[in-house]
């Protein structure tokens, strides 16, 4: 358990990183003044993005056979989760810390290169802790079903009510025959 929230911590610090850091350092390279206060709409939205983006990619991946769906939804949770972490974080934990390159004190909660980490990385390890690592019985991992081998094949005696089966003596295995309908 403590390994499934350390991964999902991990991938939402990528993700969250990734999205925070292009946002606050990559716009203004590119001529977009970025300017956000705290608890503003476009904290909102980066964070609802950041917590979505999260929920689609942790857990189980999306292009795996039937993962879709809960990846997906997980996103669409994971905007709303997103929000609510965001309004937590805003008014009740935002406070005054000097960064690099703002003139002044700032609030952590109008950096993105810090709040959507913390975010990200929060509902990454939600969603991580959710994740069974089961594929539904094809994959492997802890809650994979032992396999049974090849199946024998059995051979029905005709004339007998008793059917042998090939992969063993036939003198020591015989067992009621099926009939059919």
């Amino acid at each position: 358990m403590l390994k499934r929230l350390l991964i999902g911590l991990i991938k939402g610090l990528a993700v969250g990183g990734a999205i925070g850091a292009g946002i606050q350092y990559g716009l203004p390279e590119l001529g977009v003044p970025w300017v956000i206060a705290s608890g503003s709409l476009a904290g909102y939205l980066l964070a609802m993005g950041a917590a979505g983006t999260t929920g689609v990619f942790a857990g189980r991946p999306p292009w795996r056979a039937g993962a879709w769906i809960e990846a997906l939804l997980k996103g669409v949770v994971g905007v709303g989760v997103g929000a609510l972490l965001y309004w937590v974080a805003a008014k009740f934990g935002a406070f005054d810390m000097p960064f690099p390159g703002v003139a002044g004190p700032t609030q952590w909660t109008a950096q993105p290169v810090l709040f959507l980490p913390a975010i990200a990385g929060v509902y990454g390890s939600l969603v991580e802790l959710d994740n069974t690592g089961e594929d539904g019985g094809t994959s492997g991992g802890k809650g994979r079903k032992a396999s049974a081998g090849p199946k024998a094949r059995v051979a029905i005696d005709a004339d007998a009510d008793t059917a042998m089966d090939e992969s063993q003596n036939a003198e020591h295995t015989r067992r009621p025959a099926r009939r059919r309908a």
